[in-house]
């Protein structure tokens, strides 16, 4: 390495100190000379300016916002959210409308101005909501051998179209169809006034953060010419009734009130009725589960089906709450820094049991409160759009409207979504229930999906996480291919699938999920102000760029 001195190097000074004769060889090896100094010299440059653009000190949110947010501060919020008299929070609850206004008076306190119409917290959206008539639900299935009729609770509904279908079955795989990824289930097959049976799960091969909408599922179906569907699943969660279980009655769906009419009438299949049909393809329900992924052979089959679903259908709002905290740069305001959080949570029981929903999701709502906060205590360069989604208990509904009918702010301002999703439990030592291998310890947290959109996002929070919390980062969940697809599990998925960079963070599955169970008194609050903290250090680092995040990973599909 070469160390040069700031006086100007002269051939003439060379010449007369050293009276050295200036002849033709020794002026050719002097010019080779100077010219290798040169491009050492430019080499070294270049090297030096393109680590120093690596290494380029991001901005240092300030510590007084940092300690703002604090256990009790994080307490005090969840305390109210999970508390019995809010009921568990569901969407079309009365009591739901109690936690919005919480959250606005929230927003406004911290001088937040409303992001929805006429200047207001809430975001208001229509759903209808749906459940099925048990007795008058029913599907018959006629092979060359026999004639099978069942009622409800021998197959399920969710969100189910209503109406009556007879025709042939065709087998259709995992009923995808797309050609950006080469991979059509309905390849050579006529399901045109037919009805489908499908595998709800995901080949291997396929990237399911690339499938448009109309590439899988109950749209590929329809968009087939399908009149019906039958599914064989192997997930079952308290929006999707775990199958094989007994059925005293029907549980409600909801969509958002643009497509409650597009849906065709679907059953998913319990295992024993799923095997009358699976039999006919030389394999069963238990073959599937275990080799879930492997190709499929999909072909007619021999069989018929007559599916009728009757639905009973109610029409509610609900609401989002939005909030924006006005960026201090004259130009970069009017892009924005997003985080977010679900603030719903699960219906009481028929048993009058309410679900508290204190890590899933009152962490991240309260969590997302206390960054609003910290916020507001220094005004960064962009500015901050606050939201929590209603309804993703439901499907994303909050979200969806949020991003596909009607954005508070415009996507293509949208410079990133940070967004929690149960950041409050630690898996404690000595614990070897199975039920709770996928909670993280008090040192550990799962961020998803910040390196699928934008790898300058996921570098951000590499150091940011390194200069700050120093929390172990546990990438396994944010694999591809992980079967339990928690990308696509969370509001964030509907702003990545517009190829908005996102940032999911979550501590795990436990036991106590979506059980009464999750309650308050089982929070780690040291655990979930570092969480928190951590998000608002990289909010404000992004809010504070001189460059918008660069986009390195466009989405190829979305909706």
């Amino acid at each position: 390495m070469y160390r040069f001195s700031a006086t100007p190097f002269n051939i003439l000074d060379v010449n007369m100190s050293r009276n050295l004769p200036i002849t033709p060889g020794f002026l050719r090896l002097l010019v080779t000379l100077l010219i290798f100094i040169a491009s050492a010299s430019g080499s070294h440059a270049a090297a030096g300016n393109s680590a120093a653009a690596a290494n380029a000190k991001l901005p240092d949110p300030p510590v007084e916002s940092i300690n703002a947010i604090n256990p009790a501060e994080l307490r005090m919020h969840l305390e109210f959210l999970a508390s019995r008299e809010l009921g568990g929070r569901y969407t079309l609850s009365p009591n739901f409308a109690i936690a919005a206004r919480y959250l606005a008076s929230r927003l406004q306190a911290y001088g937040f101005r409303g992001a929805g119409a006429n200047g207001s917290f809430l975001q208001s959206f229509d759903v209808v909501s749906t459940k099925t008539d048990t007795e008058k639900s029913s599907l018959t299935l006629q092979t060359k051998s026999e004639k099978l009729d069942y009622r409800y609770g021998d197959f399920l509904t969710f969100n189910s179209g209503a109406g009556a279908v007879e025709g042939p079955i065709v087998f259709v795989g995992y009923g995808i169809s797309s050609a950006s990824q080469e991979h059509d289930d309905y390849a050579n097959l006529d399901v045109k006034g037919k009805i489908v049976l499908r595998v709800s799960a995901m080949p291997r091969e396929i990237d399911p953060s690339k499938l448009g909408t109309n590439e899988q599922g109950e749209a590929a179906a329809r968009a087939h010419g399908a009149i019906g569907e039958l599914i064989v699943s192997f997930r079952g969660n308290s929006a999707t009734p775990r199958l094989g279980e007994p059925r005293t009655g029907a549980r409600e769906s909801v969509h958002l009130a643009r497509d409650a009419h597009a849906r065709l009438p679907s059953a998913v299949l319990t295992p024993v009725v799923a095997d009358k049909l699976l039999s006919h393809l030389n394999t069963s329900y238990e073959i599937l589960k275990a080799t879930r992924g492997e190709p499929l052979s999909p072909k007619p089959l021999e069989a018929s089906a007559k599916l009728t679903v009757a639905l009973n259908e109610n029409r509610s709002t609900t609401q989002n709450v939005a909030g924006i905290f006005d960026g201090a740069d004259a130009k970069l305001k009017f892009e924005f820094v997003t985080v977010s959080a679900h603030y719903d949570h699960l219906k009481t029981n028929a048993g009058g049991e309410f679900y508290p929903g204190a890590d899933d999701d009152g962490s991240g709502t309260t969590s997302v409160l206390a960054i609003a906060r910290a916020m507001s205590l220094q005004r960064p360069k962009r500015s901050i759009l606050v939201i929590f989604h209603a309804s993703e208990e439901l499907g994303l509904l909050g979200s969806e409207y949020n991003t596909d009918v009607a954005p508070v702010v415009p996507l293509a301002n949208t410079v990133v979504d940070l967004n929690i999703d149960m950041i409050g439990r630690s898996h404690q030592p000595g614990d070897e229930s199975k039920a709770n291998e996928q909670l993280t310890d008090a040192n550990t947290i799962y961020p998803i999906g910040a390196d699928r959109i934008s790898s300058e996002l996921h570098q951000i929070e590499e150091r940011t996480n390194s200069d700050f919390e120093k929390l172990k980062l546990d990438y396994s969940l944010n694999d591809p291919k992980h079967p339990d697809r928690i990308y696509f599990r969370s509001d964030h998925w509907n702003y990545a699938k517009h190829g908005v960079p996102i940032i999911f963070f979550f501590d795990g599955v436990s036991v106590d999920y979506h059980q009464p169970t999750d309650t308050v008194d089982k929070i780690d609050f040291t655990k979930m102000t570092r969480v928190a903290r951590l998000v608002y250090e990289i909010a404000w680092r992004v809010a504070n760029l001189d460059h918008r995040l660069s986009i390195d990973k466009p989405v190829s599909a979305a909706n």
